[in-house]
């Protein structure tokens, strides 16, 4: 799909060529990638959110299994 954007400041246009030879590519491949990471940045930032939700919740469900098996070795050495 193409896409052709108007009117940019011509020292972003520049900037952007800069860039672009500085990543030894040309600026509409430049311009490719970033505009694909930028449109993947919401989907990688929503499973990054994701993922530390459910670190935080295995973090919190394995300190409770921590502290119920202290509880089952000390009620074993009371036992034994």
């Amino acid at each position: 799909m193409d896409l052709h954007i108007r009117n940019i400041d011509p020292y972003a246009v520049k900037k952007i060529d800069e860039l672009a030879q500085r990543s030894g590519v040309s600026r509409q491949v430049y311009l490719k990638e970033t505009l694909e990471s930028f449109a993947m940045l919401e989907v990688i930032t929503s499973k990054e959110k994701y993922y530390d939700k459910q670190l935080q919740a295995n973090t919190i469900f394995l300190q409770k299994a921590s502290r119920e098996f202290d509880e089952l070795v000390e009620v074993l050495k009371e036992l034994l």
